[in-house]
């Protein structure tokens, strides 16, 4: 995770760092980047860099847990909107995904969570959100017991999302395509497969 020294910069400098991040980890992978590209991106020395990260694999683990955060929110942002139809939220974020600018964060953020889909698996300390989780939950009669299943069921649902998007890419489906695959996975949840 970041240094304390990372943290503790304005919104608007940490904001353009991690803008300069994912604008390179987007491009290529890890393996391929250096820390000489991101210091000229920022136009900093070297040593501003280690004080910010203790190495590459950590900053790109802060971008990594900071896209999922903010995809986490807007999965959330639209699982509110349709607080009693669960899945339609579901695949409304999963429609607006697929049909993301390939220069906005957003879909580069996606892109770096679809093939790093484990990353995608961190799990906060923090439950901030549980409350509200459990009324989504109820108004969609989901037989949940507790919140260690309801928070288990939350990261679920977020994989889901992010399977789904990673073979719309992979295989370049259209929306309708994607819509139709995660209806039969929606299905299955339902109804379960065996008859």
């Amino acid at each position: 995770m970041p240094k304390a020294t990372f943290n503790h910069l304005p919104a608007e400098k940490k904001a353009f760092v991690r803008g300069v991040l994912l604008h390179i980890f987007a491009k290529q992978p890890l393996s391929q980047v250096k820390v000489s590209e991101i210091v000229h991106d920022l136009q900093m020395s070297r040593g501003i860099f280690y004080k910010y990260f203790d190495d590459l694999n950590d900053a790109y683990d802060y971008l990594i847990k900071d896209a999922a955060n903010k995809i986490h929110g807007r999965i959330l942002q639209q699982i509110a909107r349709h607080h009693d139809d669960f899945f339609a939220g579901l695949a409304v974020f999963l429609t607006e995904a697929l049909a993301y600018d390939p220069a906005s964060d957003g879909y580069k953020e996606l892109k770096l969570l679809t093939q790093n889909s484990y990353l995608f698996s961190y799990r906060s300390a923090d439950p901030h959100g549980a409350e509200a989780w459990q009324k989504i939950l109820t108004a969609n009669h989901f037989n949940i017991k507790g919140e260690a299943e309801a928070m288990s069921f939350l990261y679920f649902s977020m994989k889901l999302v992010i399977d789904s998007l990673t073979d719309a890419y992979a295989n370049e489906w259209t929306a309708e395509t994607l819509l139709q695959d995660f209806d039969f996975k929606v299905s299955w949840l339902k109804r379960g497969i065996q008859s």
